[in-house]
């Protein structure tokens, strides 16, 4: 279980396997270490019980492109106790990683235990801003148990988050811990602003939600897509920029080269209006990039944007109502052309995700 704030500021700030113990154990201790069942899957394929002491192994998804998700926090946490008949807490042990370029993570397994201590419970926490915490024990849609966990091959789907949701509630769910603490520090100020009644709660801002099918930015372009054009053969972090959340006008994407400059990534930016709306906000765009060249070659008006070192494709879909802004650092479009190839095949995708409004009848009878 992840522990309460109290006892978790005595943790050690540090990104390795961290050791909290409790009161010193007894020299009489007279009962061998021992574990309990696990109330999850070794497998979500399998009917045996896994194992409380690991080790833990799964794989990070975004929930709606199932892309991976690289650098979430993987934090997991051993409850421990001891004696027997009136049982007393015996401390904890925790993890602290991050899942690889591939989403994957593993969390190795619990050392050896004091004579007299057992496991009581293990919780894995995965936590990546942009997105809605995920837990082994229970979910954060109605704070229901968890029953999909799994200590190997686990699938972890991260939702985006939204900006109706509640941080309050987000960061109760989540709990503490050093390194949790510090990651979520940037929410603090929106969840100080609920609890003092100056951030209303709104409707489901998600973009297309009861305008069609919801799409995000991340569905209009892949790794695959990128690569395939540039020929980069490193990897990416990807998630949604950190500007601001999807709402109902928007959404982005961030494909972040893993150790290089930025320079080598590339982000799009969607935006999903009424066409009147849409075509101010393609103005605003045309008015304020540097560089802006208009093209008119892709959609229904595009242009190309330059600055130092990024390149920026816009294009306006007027009857759908999108604007969308793809810009790449000059070391993965090595030109101009490999960003317009990007944004058109974006166009392309997007084409496919949004139906073309019917048109409008010219005559005769209803």
């Amino acid at each position: 279980m992840l522990r309460p704030p109290g006892l978790t500021r005595k943790l050690a700030h540090r990104l390795a396997i961290l050791v909290v113990t409790g009161a010193a154990l007894g020299a009489s201790a007279c009962v061998d270490s021992a574990v309990r069942t696990a109330p999850y899957r070794v497998r979500p394929d399998a009917a045996d019980p896994g194992s409380l002491t690991g080790p833990f192994t799964g794989r990070v998804l975004d929930a709606t492109t199932h892309a991976p998700v690289a650098g979430a926090l993987v934090y997991g946490a051993w409850t421990l106790e001891r004696g027997t008949g009136l049982t007393e807490p015996a401390g904890s042990r925790e993890f602290v990683g991050s899942t690889d370029a591939s989403g994957a993570y593993r969390v190795p397994e619990l050392g050896e235990l004091p004579r007299g201590v057992r496991v009581t419970e293990f919780t894995l926490l995965v936590y990546k801003r942009g997105y809605v915490a995920y837990r082994s024990d229970r979910r954060f849609s109605d704070l229901g148990p968890r029953m999909d966990f799994a200590q190997h091959g686990n699938q972890v789907l991260l939702e985006r988050w939204r900006a109706d949701l509640s941080h309050a509630r987000h960061l109760r769910f989540v709990g503490s811990g050093t390194a949790v603490a510090a990651l979520t520090q940037w929410e603090l100020a929106d969840a100080s602003a609920e609890l003092d009644g100056k951030r209303p709660a709104g409707d489901d801002l998600r973009p297309g939600r009861g305008e069609g099918r919801y799409v995000v930015a991340a569905q209009l372009l892949t790794e695959a897509d990128i690569k395939a054009r540039t020929r980069y053969d490193g990897a990416f972090e990807t998630g949604p920029l950190s500007d601001e959340p999807d709402t109902a006008t928007y959404s982005s994407q961030h494909f972040k080269a893993l150790g290089r400059p930025e320079t080598w990534d590339v982000a799009i930016r969607l935006w999903r209006l009424d066409p009147a709306k849409a075509q101010e906000r393609y103005e605003e765009l045309l008015t304020t990039l540097p560089g802006v060249v208009e093209r008119d070659d892709l959609a229904n008006r595009s242009f190309t944007a330059t600055e130092e070192d990024i390149r920026g494709v816009g294009f306006l879909d007027a009857p759908r109502g999108l604007v969308v802004l793809l810009t790449c650092g000059t070391n993965q479009c090595a030109s101009m052309e490999d960003a317009q190839a990007l944004a058109g095949t974006a166009y392309v995708r997007l084409k496919s995700l949004v139906p073309a409004p019917a048109a409008a009848p010219t005559g005769g009878t209803p």
